[in-house]
């Protein structure tokens, strides 16, 4: 792991949302910034010390110049960090829905996930629970003053030392919101600081050769002091770094470039694209498809990439998967995507692309009629892009959007339908246009509740690959399924009934049905023995297994035996009993390697457990569930436990004799416990301890700072008052030991 944080102030950020506090969207991360210091510190001694009342704090500075990395560099420093009592970081961007806005400061405030409200109700409530404290908020991209207008008054005037950083590219907006302290205008890098950090990107932790030293300085000099040209060129350059004549070459190019263009982003962006394998260049413009700014979660890119065609090649369909993840690194690699979040095992779980490289690929793609992006005003919309073949639109009031569907010839070309993000409380009807869309591989209409919908009603679409819908029915036609679908994801608000032919969709790789559980048929009818099994059915997610139908659980092992992340709800509300036993036996599933198991009901005598030993993430939740941990603490593979515990109430979690020996991160969530005793022995290669919502334990034991791998702790929620001693002892004791902390 790169950065590692102790984070023990009260009410931070929970757990990462569209607007994530822990963004890491800029591609100038906090190992990567250069140039600056003397300039943080001045804004650090501003935001720390200055007049005791609120004061705002604007940073301006072109597209590409490094206002994100630069306030990151603020917002994450040590120093910052223990000053005040609660911070936020929220994106605004150019088009910006209020409510989600206050939603997410609010829940960042709090360290919880607060559910929708009323916008003055919102707005209020956030007002309410920063008065009296010390409050750091980062409003980043702002565009425009109405921005402001609609979130100061949430945002108490006390004497309480409290600050507001806003990123902006416009002088105008940072002089209107600015209070005491004047903008600070973000200067270019000097020709030594574009040199440090070009060899750093190039090189990474390597020196740079002797022989490459005066054409890497004649390189940096030509980005002009831009840290998003220095970083696009040395992804450029990194592929044959150490050829002297390819510096030269891209130099050269660089050159030429940027004579033509009128920005020196926007034209180095060029010639990365040009550099580019020609399999990857569809992949990158794919991202024109997702708003600005938007968090992309990669499984579900996979999924868009793998239905959309670009895996070419291929030799077996279990490798599609593998092949898109490759294909997205060297798309890091290249600096023209950004790593937003990582998994605990180092994975990129969230992605991102900067502002310019998005402006780029809609305009790429308009010229070769690849992608056409629709922000809910089709009024411009003209006959001329009838050719493209993929379509993103930003629905808002103006449902209207949705009559271009219906154009001649534009139907027949659509090959891929995504809706982002729009107006409040829609209910959308887009079927009717839609089912004429023959070709459709792609269909995401998840970003809004669409009326009740039957599978019979896609039925036209007989080249679906990948389904996205909200709405709160689905139902299964008996007779009409998609043969050809590969991703179906349902948000949907009742039970949903998989029938007989749901076990015919031979295809399918990902399902998922959210907001409610999912009821398997009974097997007694005799259907499983005769249907097909779903062989390349890898992610099964929202399945309800009633005690009450013993077989029910057997069928799903015979039917998907290839699963690798299952996420598998265990009721006993159809029980009379007062005490559950159960013993589930998921050791078959010897492709399993992400679990995620939720009891639901009364309380569980859970005996025994059988489970696979490939599995290397483990979720339980429901009552007393610590008390399984014995049974579990023998699985060889396993890297990530999650307990969440509504039940127990004990005095001490004893962790004698139990051993997790690969475990990398733990998390411990509502337990009821107040102590936990020596747990050196039991994760001696624990990398990350993060503690939510356990009111009642009293300390984080000394032992843990002899395990040397811990490089995180995360005290989560409210109330992680009483931890916060035990935590900052833990880092001053390995600061005695070591002369240094491992968490900083």
């Amino acid at each position: 792991m790169s950065a590692k944080s102790l984070e023990i102030r009260p009410c931070l950020v929970a757990e990462p949302s569209k607007h994530m506090q822990n963004r890491q969207s800029d591609p100038m991360n906090d190992e990567e910034i250069v140039g600056f210091e003397n300039d943080a510190e001045r804004i650090i001694k501003r935001l720390n010390e200055g007049k005791k009342e609120l004061d705002v704090i604007p940073i301006v500075g072109m597209a590409g110049q490094g206002k994100t990395t630069f306030a990151r560099k603020l917002y994450n420093n040590d120093i910052i960090v223990y000053h005040f009592d609660v911070r936020a970081w929220c994106i605004i961007s150019q088009t910006y829905n209020r409510q989600e806005l206050l939603l997410e400061i609010f829940n960042q405030v709090t360290g919880s996930k607060g559910k929708v409200h009323e916008v003055g109700e919102l707005a209020d409530m956030l007002r309410k629970r920063l008065i009296g404290r010390r409050y750091l908020i980062v409003l980043d991209d702002m565009w425009d003053i109405k921005a402001w207008e609609d979130l100061r008054l949430s945002f108490p005037n006390g004497e309480t030392g409290s600050r507001i950083i806003v990123t902006t590219r416009l002088e105008e907006v940072g002089k209107q919101v600015k209070h005491d302290t004047d903008p600070y205008f973000l200067r270019f890098l000097t020709r030594d600081e574009s040199l440090k950090l070009l060899q750093k990107k190039v090189f990474q932790k390597e020196a740079c050769p002797p022989e490459l030293q005066d054409v890497s300085l004649a390189v940096a000099k030509r980005c002009k002091g831009l840290p998003l040209v220095i970083i696009l060129v040395a992804g450029i350059i990194k592929r044959k770094k150490m050829e002297e004549s390819w510096w030269h070459e891209v130099k050269n190019a660089l050159l030429s470039y940027l004579g033509e263009a009128e920005g020196y982003s926007l034209s180095t962006m060029q010639l990365s694209y040009d550099n580019l394998p020609d399999s990857l260049k569809p992949c990158l413009l794919y991202m024109g498809m997702f708003p600005e700014d938007a968090r992309i979660p990669v499984s579900k890119l996979i999924s868009l990439w793998i239905a959309e065609g670009f895996m070419q090649n291929i030799d077996s369909e279990r490798l599609m998967e593998e092949a898109a993840e490759g294909y997205l690194m060297d798309l890091i690699s290249s600096n023209v995507v950004m790593v937003e979040r990582r998994r605990y095992n180092g994975k990129v779980k969230y992605c991102q692309v900067h502002d310019v490289i998005l402006h780029f690929c809609l305009e790429k793609s308009r010229e070769e009629n690849f992608l056409l992006a629709v922000k809910g005003n089709y009024s411009d919309f003209q006959p001329s892009h009838l050719e493209e073949t993929r379509l993103s639109i930003n629905v808002t009031d103006e449902l209207s959007a949705f009559a271009l569907l219906t154009a001649e010839p534009f139907h027949q070309h659509l090959r891929s339908l995504i809706t982002n993000d729009g107006g409040e409380y829609l209910r959308l009807n887009p079927f009717p246009q839609i089912s004429k869309l023959g070709f459709l591989k792609v269909l995401d209409l998840s970003s809004q509740e669409v009326v009740p919908l039957s599978s019979a009603t896609l039925h036209p679409l007989i080249y679906l690959k990948y389904l996205a819908v909200r709405t709160d029915q689905f139902d299964f036609h008996p007779e009409s399924h998609l043969r050809h679908l590969e991703t179906l994801i349902v948000l949907s608000y009742k039970s949903v009934v998989l029938p007989p032919i749901f076990w015919k969709m031979e295809k399918l790789r990902h399902v998922e049905i959210n907001g409610v559980v999912v009821y398997l048929e009974n097997s007694k009818q005799g259907i499983f023995e005769e249907s097909p099994k779903l062989e390349n059915l890898r992610i099964l997610r929202h399945v309800r297994y009633p005690i009450s139908d013993g077989e029910c659980l057997d069928v799903l092992l015979r039917r998907c035996p290839n699963l690798q992340n299952l996420r598998l709800t265990i009721s006993s509300y159809e029980l009379p009993k007062e005490i559950c036993t159960f013993s589930p036996k998921l050791d078959s599933f010897t492709r399993l390697q992400l679990l995620d198991l939720f009891f639901e009901g009364r309380k569980f005598s859970i005996t025994e457990l059988h489970f696979p030993s490939n599995l290397k993430k483990l979720k339980l939740e429901g009552p007393h569930i610590v008390s399984a941990v014995p049974l579990i603490a023998g699985l060889p593979n396993l890297e990530y436990l999650k307990l969440k515990d509504w039940g127990t109430k004990s005095e001490e979690w004893c962790l004698k004799d139990i051993e997790f020996n690969k475990l990398k991160l733990l998390k411990l969530v509502s337990l009821g416990i107040s102590r936990l005793d020596d747990p050196e022995e039991s994760f001696p290669k624990l990398e990350t301890l993060v503690i939510r919502m356990c009111h009642k334990l009293e300390e984080i034991p000394p032992s843990f700072a002899d395990i040397e791998t811990l490089k995180q702790i995360k005290l989560i929620g409210r109330r992680p008052q009483t931890l916060e001693p035990s935590a900052v002892k833990l880092k001053e004791d390995i600061e005695e030991i070591e002369g240094c902390s491992r968490l900083c």
